[in-house]
This record gives structure tokens, C-alpha cells and sequence, in this order.
């Protein structure tokens, strides 16, 4: 029989390609589908205004919002991981269900 070893990885290898701390491939494919729904929201909000500015600000501010949003942190979380954490812990059951004996007698009480 085998016995098992564990290795520890120091903090500084990056197990995946990286552009900076934090933000790889899988991010900028999540910031480039952000761009890509921007780029349509901004094109209708330019034919409503005829406004070619407010469009630009609005794709910048999308595309920035997304980078800071799907970048992570230090302990492998990014900000929707964090708000999807959230949202998980609000939906799951808080009630438990327990069955309680009255102690003088055998009978259950619910």
C-alpha cells in the first residue's frame, strides 16, 4: 500500500498564466463578454441621445467595473465570487428541523 505525501506550493507559483496579479484568461474572457454587452447597450443609448460621449463613458465605466469585479485577491476570491458567496449563505435553510422529548415521559413534541 501507497502512502500518500502532500507537497506544499509555495505562494508565488502561479498555477495558471496570469497578466497581473489576479486577472488571467478566464477574466478577460468574462471582461471581454462585459464589453461585448456594453458595446450594444452604449450603440442603443447613441441612437437614443445621438450623444457619442455619454456611449464611450458608458463603455469605459463597464469595461473598468469588470476588470476590478473579476480580479482576485490574494486568497483566490474575486468580488463576484464574494457577492455569489453571499447569496448562496441568504438562500440556504436557517430553520432546523429537531424533535424534542419532554422529560418525564416518552411522548415527542414537534
Amino acid at each position: 500500500m501507497q502512502e500518500k505525501k502532500t507537497i506544499n506550493i509555495p505562494a508565488q507559483i502561479r498555477l495558471k498564466t496570469e497578466f497581473f496579479d489576479g486577472y488571467g484568461v478566464e477574466e478577460l474572457v468574462k471582461t471581454i463578454i462585459v464589453l461585448v454587452v456594453a458595446v450594444i447597450i452604449a450603440y442603443i443609448i447613441y441612437l437614443i441621445t445621438n450623444v457619442l460621449l455619454i456611449s464611450t463613458f458608458f463603455v469605459i465605466g463597464c469595461v473598468v467595473m469588470a476588470v476590478v469585479f473579476f480580479t482576485k485577491n490574494r486568497n483566490n476570491f474575486s468580488m463576484a465570487d464574494s457577492i455569489r458567496n453571499m447569496v448562496k449563505y441568504e438562500l440556504m435553510q436557517k430553520g432546523y428541523k429537531y424533535e424534542r422529548r419532554a422529560f418525564d415521559n416518552k411522548e415527542t413534541t414537534k
